[in-house]
């Protein structure tokens, strides 16, 4: 009888141990959230309309995100994200105030989870619009 008592004993710990133990969660549901948030700073010589910002691999802008009507030359604006966003490679998309479409700019592949600063510049000699981060 004694012997009986043990294993029943045994096999009940061993079972609360196991049900103890952490289960893992796959990656795909849990995600891993970052910080994306930055500051995009005109220094283009030009007033910025209205500024997109979308995943890389998103086919469609959603919309403006600048969160004020006209971001003027030598000004900036902070963008914020929701806190629970997952990707981490974003495309940027400008347009100016008087200018039409085929003018705009858009740079692609942007890993915010590293970038605190945009600054866009524009040079009037050679028409070349370009981005530094930091």
């Amino acid at each position: 009888m004694k012997s009986y008592f043990f294993l029943l004993l045994m096999a009940c710990t061993s079972f609360t141990s196991v049900m103890a133990m952490p289960l893992p969660v796959p990656t795909s549901v849990v995600g891993k959230f970052y910080n994306l948030d930055f500051t995009l700073v005109n220094k283009t010589g030009y007033d910025i309309n209205e500024v997109f910002v979308s995943p890389t691999k998103m086919k469609d802008w959603g919309e403006d995100i600048m969160g004020r009507d006209v971001l003027p030359d030598g000004e900036s604006v902070d963008i914020t994200f929701d806190s629970e966003e997952t990707s981490r490679k974003w495309d940027i998309y400008v347009t100016w105030v008087g200018y039409d479409e085929d003018e705009d700019v858009f740079w692609t592949g942007f890993d915010l989870s590293k970038i605190s600063k945009i600054t866009l510049y524009y040079d009037l000699k050679t028409g070349k619009t370009w981005a530094e981060t930091e």
